[in-house]
């Protein structure tokens, strides 16, 4: 029984861990690194707002990234974690490299695109990893690590953004020349990493069935739909400003390329610390649904800053960027990577994070599309329309979180499948 002494066990097995939250790393810093980039692409390559909607619509960012979970998600259930693991990031690395190189506006779409695909197979896989190799009591804050890698990806493109801004377009391509180093180093330092052992153990019980997606739709429906509704709406204002918070500021803000860069580094710094310090000491051990509210709560009071205050005001922007961290740093983001680990079975674990992954994304590119026309038209619609998302999201969250299992083993028994397909208080 490798799989329960797996994860009943009281240490934590740091180089798998660590290796698998690099997908966060280079998933972020590849976003981020986009978004530095929009300003002096949009001025080099002669990119309208419209392209620049497609391209966060199609990029990264969301839709191929979409893609790239869903089949990837399938694949690290049906073949096993590290067999994505073999072959993703030489195709992310692939991307950075057609961005480095770019000389035409198609080249910016192939780079962001293949690089969407690689890291959205990368990312459900290594988040399944992390939480079937964690022991049971601490599975929420090694999970909450994932968050810490991905703001530290940002952090680091950013500041090195930051400290090229003056270089142009040959500094954005610096900064993509330094993820495809990263991911290089952290293919050939997988290249001998452990298989999960619950997933070895559920492929030796041989219940990895080709049907188990029909059966992940009939017995845990209620759940994909509660994680996706919950993430979707709260990821709109999330992802936007993930990806756009440089192009908003130094448009509508009016802040230079330095300072917005500089603002977004801010952001995410703030969310990894507040992940460090508060969320990852704290969900495996108080009552989520008032960590998730809390931290609801401050998400709708920072947008209230920039509807009612100036964004053009240095001071309204530093108060909304530690609000939306602190906010960020606890709240559904970080409750959705843990939803997804302890509420569906090991066969199925991969699979139900990629199709929620995919149709959040899907529905996050359309967004992308028409983000910088709304911008451009009306700023203030625009942000009430996020304020509207995120409240959704806290109160569908709160009232209807599902409970949380004793352990991972439990996920799939009898007793689970009875009451899985509907979402429990």
């Amino acid at each position: 029984m490798t799989t329960c002494t797996s994860n009943a066990r009281v240490s934590v097995d740091w180089k798998r861990t660590i290796l698998a939250c690099m997908a966060d790393y280079l998933d972020a810093g590849g976003i981020v690194a986009a978004s530095a980039g929009l300003a002096i692409w949009s001025q080099s390559f002669g990119l309208t707002s419209a392209s620049l909607g497609l391209l966060a619509a199609f990029g990264v960012n969301a839709g191929s990234y979409a893609l790239g979970a869903l089949v990837g998600g399938y694949l690290g259930d049906r073949l096993g974690r590290k067999r994505i693991y073999q072959y993703d990031l030489l195709v992310y690395i692939l991307g950075a490299l057609f961005i480095v190189f770019a000389v035409q506006s198609w080249m910016l779409f192939a780079g962001l695109i293949i690089m969407g695909i690689a890291i959205g197979a990368d990312v459900p896989t290594s988040w399944s990893l992390i939480g079937e190799i964690a022991p049971d009591n601490k599975r929420g804050r090694l999970v909450g690590l994932t968050s810490v890698f991905w703001s530290a990806g940002p952090v680091v493109v950013l500041l090195l953004a930051l400290a090229l801004a003056n270089t142009g377009l040959l500094g954005i391509r610096i900064v993509f020349a330094q993820l495809a180093l990263v991911a290089l180093i952290t293919w050939l330092l997988r290249r001998r990493m452990a298989e999960s052992e619950m997933w070895t153990a559920a492929r030796e019980r041989g219940i990895l069935s080709a049907s188990r997606i029909r059966n992940l739709f009939r017995n845990y429906g209620g759940r994909l739909f509660f994680v996706f509704i919950v993430h979707s709406l709260g990821a709109i204002a999330l992802g936007t400003f993930g990806f756009f918070l440089p192009f908003i500021l130094s448009t509508i803000g009016s802040q230079s390329q330095a300072a917005s860069v500089g603002f977004n580094a801010l952001y995410y710094g703030l969310t990894g610390i507040g992940v460090f310090l508060f969320f990852m000491p704290l969900v495996d051990k108080v009552n989520r649904r008032v960590l998730y509210g809390v931290a609801g709560l401050l998400t709708t009071v920072s947008l209230l800053l920039v509807i009612f205050l100036p964004l053009t005001n240095p001071a309204v922007i530093f108060s909304f960027v530690i609000l939306f961290s602190l906010s960020a740093s606890c709240g559904q983001e970080q409750l959705y990577r843990v939803w997804c680990q302890e509420l569906f079975p090991t066969e199925m674990r991969a699979t139900a994070q990629g199709i929620i992954i995919f149709a959040q994304k899907v529905a996050l590119a359309v967004w992308s599309v028409f983000t910088p026309l709304i911008i451009a038209a009306s700023f203030h619609t625009f942000t009430w329309i996020l304020f509207g998302a995120v409240a959704a999201s806290v109160l569908i969250g709160v009232i209807w979180m599902p409970k949380r299992p004793r352990s991972l083993e439990q996920v799939g028994t009898d007793d689970d499948t009875r009451v899985a397909a509907e979402v429990v208080r």
